[in-house]
């Protein structure tokens, strides 16, 4: 037996999420200098939040803490202080904001959240500008500069256009600036906080439409592989009891109480909207998670190892690695391996293409030949994770037909992950998912 356990997400920087972190740092960055360069630049200031919100949303925190650190060095060379110190304000937004994206937080809760992230923005600058007195100077400097340089272009024009009234409103902006000076500690962090919170707010309405599109096109951030267990791969037949799983950070739970058994060389077709938790069920099909409850199986998962378990997933051009057919079949063997290609290539209707660049095979092609490369290992549970939602017509039948061969002559067996019911017409168990419910007929 095979138990599983919930997911703890733990350990350094992995690869995805330190290129996450360049990738959303670098955006917010440009965004950030952008808007402090131009006039008017708030809007840009407020679009600087979402890449890092959106970092904050797929991943974990140490991973906005990266990007923060990286962000604000660059700050730092481009604008200097006052640009290094907005873009820590940034990533501390875009934090809060993710936040809340993930754990799905109302407006009151994201505005105590804001409130919580203004002061502690408000309580450090007012504790920098009471250490370094050279700074607070060098600040409410600025304050008067900017004050000076704004009045002079407004009386010029209550001269020119002979504006009376705009004198008195001038003799109160001198009147409010030296009160400003001169009791900073009160009015200083009084703006940050409202700033802050004002960012938060606006950043958030921003941020959701990006987050939602980003994860439609990239799908959720992969969970770490749980700790593939020892011995004799042999995964199927598969039975699941009580098994629920949550993402970690997520308000609720993916998967809830499955009951379920993928018998062996059968063809299972798991069916249900986007987003019902269809392929987090195939993932613990396939090892790739742990979760409550457990997972009985005759050996281990073996999750791509020799008879053990294969997964294509929907993009083929990211599975697919060799230049030539021929390559990509024999990509990670060991060079003693004596691999049928001609035979295998067969088996998926690509018989003859051996020498053919992948760069010239359409997406069908692709995705059969992620599957041949899949069956080079000759697993006994191969796992299609919505393997046609890219294709035409033509493709996806293909495909279907390739994995209906496969449960049918070769022995294998087949979880096919869709949300076309059509696709499900051969299957031997067809089993309905949503809203993390799973469903089997009796």
């Amino acid at each position: 037996m095979n138990a599983v356990r919930r997911h703890r997400s733990a350990g350094p920087l992995r690869p995805a999420e330190l290129a996450e972190a360049a990738i959303f740092a670098d955006l917010s960055i440009v965004l950030l200098f952008l808007g402090w360069l131009l006039p008017f630049g708030a809007v840009l200031q407020f679009l600087a939040v979402a890449p890092i919100a959106t970092l904050a949303a797929r991943r974990r925190p140490r991973a906005v803490a990266g990007a923060a650190v990286a962000g604000s060095s660059v700050a730092f060379l481009l604008g200097g202080g006052s640009l290094w110190s907005l873009d820590l304000v940034v990533a501390l937004v875009g934090l809060v904001v993710g936040a809340a994206v993930r754990r799905g937080w109302g407006r009151l809760r994201l505005l105590a959240a804001g409130a919580l992230a203004g002061s502690l923005v408000a309580g450090l600058t007012v504790g920098l500008f009471f250490v370094f007195a050279n700074l607070r100077r060098l600040s409410l400097d600025q304050i008067r500069v900017a004050w000076r340089g704004l009045r002079n272009v407004w009386g010029r024009l209550a001269v020119w256009l002979h504006l009376g009234f705009l004198h008195p409103l001038l003799r109160f902006g001198d009147r409010a600036t030296a009160w400003v000076v001169n009791h900073w500690w009160v009015v200083i962090p009084a703006i940050l906080m409202a700033g802050v919170v004002g960012l938060t707010l606006g950043a958030a309405a921003l941020a959701r439409p990006a987050i939602r599109r980003l994860d439609q096109a990239l799908g959720e951030p992969p969970v770490p592989l749980p700790p593939q267990a020892g011995g004799t791969p042999d995964p199927v037949p598969v039975e699941l009891s009580g098994v629920s799983f949550r993402y970690p950070g997520a308000p609720t739970y993916a998967l809830t109480g499955v009951d379920l058994v993928v018998p062996a060389g059968a063809l299972v077709a798991v069916v249900g909207p986007n987003g019902s938790g269809k392929s987090t069920l195939a993932r613990v099909l396939a090892g790739m998670l742990e979760a409550e409850g457990s997972v009985t199986r005759p050996g281990a998962p073996g999750l791509g190892r020799p008879g053990g378990t294969a997964v294509v997933f929907q993009r083929p051009e990211s599975q697919v690695l060799g230049v030539r057919a021929r390559d990509d079949l024999v990509w990670g063997l060991p060079s003693h391996s004596h691999l049928d290609v001609e035979g295998l290539l067969a088996l998926v209707g690509l018989e003859g293409l051996a020498e053919e660049e992948t760069s010239t095979f359409s997406g069908g092609q692709l995705q059969r030949l992620a599957i041949a490369a899949a069956l080079a290992r000759h697993p006994r549970l191969l796992i299609s994770d919505e393997s046609t939602s890219m294709l035409d017509p033509l493709g996806r039948r293909q495909v279907v037909e390739v994995l209906e061969r496969l449960a049918r002559d070769q022995g294998v067996s087949v979880v096919h992950v869709t949300h076309r019911r059509a696709e499900a017409a051969a299957a031997d168990l067809v089993v309905s998912v949503n809203a993390g419910q799973v469903v089997v007929p009796a």
